[in-house]
């Protein structure tokens, strides 16, 4: 017995170390779609494979995983390039996105009752929207599309999950919201306004780091990269299989699932290479940060100029 016990110890001690001695990355994100690939590389253990650990930790708005990401608390966080752009216009925190994970076209929308035909139909109306975030900078697209200003609408400023749970309530008669939520308020009697859709690569999220965390842990950044850009292909391989894994993280079926995957473009490193181009010739992702960064500016959202190229580094995309 005292034999097969210490052969038991000498098969599974190496692998208990090289467990022990992996680096980890805690990722700060909230339950998106887009971050699909993240979610399958966790649970296929891929970031194992790449010599990682990682530890996921759930936040209810993209904009709330960045001060955690300011304050030291996250290694990485997946957000938002709005949410990158707002940070880095009102404080002196110095972070960049290092990797476009997905661009939504579809899965973000203003819904609304069926007696508000349109965008121009809000006038007057309680609309449930997160002040600040990028749901709201969707919502000033629309009503502006509209001829409409935001003054026009009556806000409810709330999470786009308890947006949408408002609107389902009929507490309110509109909301800018996101997956699942789009998908329940169309189910539950709502329709859609406007949509990601029609602003194609207007709401991109990303991996984003502090420029000291890049410079001591780049091989692990490096790592986590590759590995989503294995969820990524499982995803786009095995979809019926990949499904049911990221509805575990979204609390849903797969056939929602499969709902909202239709609403947004999850990228993988090729597409990263042609997003962020060369130094010659950027890539489209810089004209994407550029929008973003007119916007938060034209709105008076950030007090200190900013520029696409200071709030993208390539480096880890570039060859």
């Amino acid at each position: 017995m005292k034999t097969f016990v210490s052969l038991v110890c000498a098969l599974l001690f190496p692998a208990l170390v090289a467990a022990a001695d992996r680096p980890t990355l805690v990722v700060g994100h909230d339950q998106w779609i887009g971050y699909s690939g993240v979610f399958i590389a966790k649970e296929k253990k891929y970031f194992e494979a790449s010599g990682l650990n990682v530890e996921l930790k759930p936040f209810s708005n993209p904009g709330d995983t960045l001060p955690a990401l300011a304050a030291g608390k996250l290694d990485l966080a997946l957000t938002t390039l709005h949410n990158l752009g707002l940070l880095v216009g009102t404080s002196d925190v110095d972070v960049v996105a290092v990797y476009l994970i997905d661009t939504s076209s579809g899965a973000d929308a203003i819904v609304a009752k069926p007696e508000v035909k349109s965008v121009a139909d809000l006038k007057g109306k309680n609309v449930a929207v997160t002040i600040g975030e990028v749901n709201e900078m969707l919502l000033r697209v629309g009503l502006d599309r509209a001829k409409l200003q935001e003054s026009d609408v009556k806000i409810v400023n709330l999470s786009a999950d308890d947006a949408g749970a408002a609107f389902l309530a009929g507490k309110v008669d509109a909301a800018v919201t996101w997956e699942p939520w789009v998908s329940r308020a169309t189910q539950g009697g709502g329709h859609v306004v406007f949509s990601s859709k029609e602003v194609p690569n207007v709401i991109l999220d990303s991996i984003t780091v502090s420029k000291t965390v890049l410079a001591k842990r780049r091989h692990d950044v490096v790592a986590f990269i590759a590995a989503v850009d294995r969820g990524v292909a499982f995803l786009r391989d095995h979809p019926d299989q990949a499904r049911p894994i990221i509805g575990k993280y979204l609390e849903a079926d797969a056939d929602a699932v499969k709902g909202m995957l239709d609403g947004d473009k999850i990228y993988g490193l090729a597409d990263n290479r042609e997003l962020f181009g060369t130094t010659a010739k950027p890539g489209p992702g810089y004209q994407a940060m550029g929008r973003v960064v007119d916007f938060l500016q034209a709105n008076h959202l950030v007090h200190r100029p900013l520029k696409p190229a200071e709030l993208l580094d390539p480096s880890l995309i570039r060859h």
